[in-house]
């Protein structure tokens, strides 16, 4: 899983970490879930139409995002996983840990 695909810059993302980034009685950051556009690629070759998601700031930043899945059932599934599990998953592999 990519968590950064198409998401802020690593200066943006370390601001994230900073900051919060929603102003003053503005809305929570939030799980959005859509279905990626369908590309072509070449003339009998797509991508695209799969299950994403993406977790943006109060002020509609993205912060991460994921790859695609098959289905939304999957979809929603990984963002479940990670609104469960993320507040007290550990970081491995940074010297920067807080």
């Amino acid at each position: 899983m990519n968590l950064f695909a198409g998401a802020l810059s690593a200066e943006g993302l370390v601001a994230c970490a900073d900051q919060d980034l929603r102003p003053a009685g503005e809305a929570q950051a939030y799980f959005e879930i859509y279905r990626a556009d369908r590309i072509k690629l070449t003339s009998v070759l797509f991508s695209g139409e799969d299950w994403r998601w993406r977790f943006c700031s109060g002020a509609g930043l993205t912060v991460a995002s994921g790859d695609g899945f098959g289905s939304e059932r999957e979809c929603v599934a990984a963002v479940n996983a990670l609104r469960t599990g993320a507040g007290t998953a550990s970081v491995r592999g940074s010297s920067l840990q807080s």
